[in-house]
């Protein structure tokens, strides 16, 4: 059991010296591997920043991450109670997160901003008869 040195093969072990090495491919690692175990709190202090400073605007993640680091995210964001959206498809998949607004806390966002922000615009109701 083992390799103890010298060639590897068939016909009197004359072959290849070295055994094959193992390469490691990081950026497709499973859900339990350290990339992940460090991706997950660095996600959570985002996303928690991003709800702290009221959410003015979406949280918009690259089109870089892998499937399974946005599979962290979208259960971050679930957890959190943000609405996701996911857009694209392949490499140009990308991720926007924001903060579920009633119609009501709506408009007084929009009040609050001076009544226009990148997505929406208030436009008051006319006094007409």
């Amino acid at each position: 059991m083992g390799w103890a040195g010298g060639g590897v093969g068939k016909d009197d072990n004359r072959g290849i010296e070295e055994p094959v090495s193992l390469v490691a491919v990081v950026n497709r690692a499973g859900l339990g591997s350290m990339q992940l175990n460090g991706f997950a709190p660095a996600v959570k202090r985002v996303i928690a920043d991003f709800i702290r400073s009221g959410g003015h605007d979406d949280l918009v993640f690259s089109p870089e991450f892998s499937s399974e680091e946005r599979a962290v995210i979208h259960a971050e964001a679930r957890r959190r109670h943000l609405k996701t959206r996911s857009y694209g498809s392949g490499d140009q998949r990308h991720l926007i997160l924001s903060l579920q607004r009633t119609p009501l806390e709506l408009v007084e966002h929009l009040r609050a901003h001076g009544g226009e922000t990148v997505k929406y615009s208030l436009i008051e109701p006319s006094n007409s008869s």
